[in-house]
């Protein structure tokens, strides 16, 4: 299976202001999860290897492109939501199966061990986080459901799991910077990443969930990935 970007064509604009940062939030922070801080160079470094990644996919057809900045703020949910299945597990004293981990893992495998340095290292740490994630989701939807995990059933479980998860996440604390455009949750991309209105075409464009393709490909190079 191919490694797919966490990212859709969404593109905050460089023609449009930026949000500042929370005034909670020290410099070169890009969320702090419950405590936890994510930074902008973890988020950046992400990015980056995912653009890799989707660069070498494009080369082959195999992947359509997407803006840096909707790469970044994906990039930050992925981190975002390891992190909260990971404390998630810590406070409702879940563990992960490691035979399940593995198994998603190496879905995403083949994606990823042909990629140059340090583009591989880093998505093996954060996807193999990723696994980890999934597979406490598995064992806390199987804590809901009374069903035993089985490789006919894991989707079922997983959505059980998200919703268990939610629910703990009520009372979590997400501060993220406003330039990931996030939405009432904390979790990045949920609304445009400026304080002001999109009004031209070439605005309405970089805030649109499915931004025109034409729109896309017409972003200098380092603005886009694929």
């Amino acid at each position: 299976m191919k490694l797919r970007l966490w990212a859709g064509p969404v593109l905050c604009s460089v023609l449009l202001v930026s949000g500042c940062a929370g005034t909670d939030l020290t410099p070169g922070t890009a969320s702090v999860v419950n405590g936890t801080r994510i930074t902008d160079t973890e988020v950046d470094d992400l990015a980056d290897a995912q653009c890799v990644a989707a660069d070498r996919a494009a080369k082959s057809g195999q992947s359509t492109s997407a803006p840096v900045s909707r790469v970044k703020q994906q990039s930050l949910g992925l981190l975002m939501d390891s992190e909260l299945s990971a404390q998630y597990a810590a406070a409702e004293g879940i563990k992960a199966t490691k035979t399940t981990a593995d198994g998603f893992y190496k879905q995403l495998e083949p994606g990823i061990t042909p990629l140059p340095e340090p583009a591989r290292s880093k998505l093996e740490d954060v996807f193999k986080k990723w696994a980890d994630g999934r597979a406490i989701l598995v064992e806390a939807g199987a804590k809901e459901t009374g069903q035993a995990p089985s490789p006919t059933n894991l989707d079922q479980l997983i959505t059980a799991g998200l919703k268990a998860r939610t629910a703990w996440m009520k009372k979590a604390e997400i501060d993220t910077d406003p330039r990931y455009a996030p939405a009432k949750d904390g979790y990045p991309g949920g609304r445009s990443g400026s304080v002001s209105v999109a009004s031209s075409t070439f605005a309405k464009n970089s805030v649109k969930p499915t931004p025109d393709p034409a729109y896309v490909s017409g972003l200098p190079a380092n603005q886009k990935c694929g």
